[in-house]
């Protein structure tokens, strides 16, 4: 996808090829085997570089949503660079509308709220840095929380 999209926006294999770090036989080959696995042709050659074809344009919005999603794919478990991950007992509790106003108050902090199905779960994940916190109640008479596990009483 990368190697599409720069071909695209340079209009040239070898200008790509140089902009990626590659030979301009390697851009060739990679073209040719995503335009084989597509089963259309994606550029037509000119003189003068290359331009899109018709399947072409209609791929490249596409092509570019990928490489988006893949980085932020890699970005969300990136050390310092992952979302901050939430885990709630239900999509209609209290915390989940604590999510919602923290999302809404920072929109720049990237957010995933999950839902773990019991509490050991919720506490494994806490434990394993999986999760950074977990919305429920995690103590049980006879059964305390990990020494390493903090409870912090949130809402009532």
């Amino acid at each position: 996808m990368r190697t599409f999209v720069a071909v695209a926006e340079a209009g040239q294999f070898q200008e790509a090829a140089d902009e990626l770090g590659v030979t301009q036989q390697a851009v060739s080959k990679r073209i040719a085997a995503l335009e084989r696995a597509l089963g259309v042709r994606l550029f037509t050659r000119t003189p003068r570089g290359s331009a899109l074809s018709i399947d072409g344009q209609a791929f490249l919005p596409h092509a570019r949503e990928l490489l988006r999603v893949a980085e932020r794919a890699a970005a969300s478990v990136r050390a310092g660079h992952r979302p901050l991950r939430v885990d709630v007992i239900n999509s209609r509790g209290a915390a989940t509308g604590l999510m919602r106003a923290f999302h809404r108050d920072r929109p720049d902090i990237d957010l995933d709220v999950v839902m773990l199905l019991d509490i050991e779960a919720a506490v494994a994940a806490v434990r394993s840095g999986t999760v950074d916190a977990t919305f429920r109640a995690v103590a049980a008479p006879g059964r305390p929380l990990p020494q390493d596990v903090e409870a912090v009483r949130v809402l009532d």
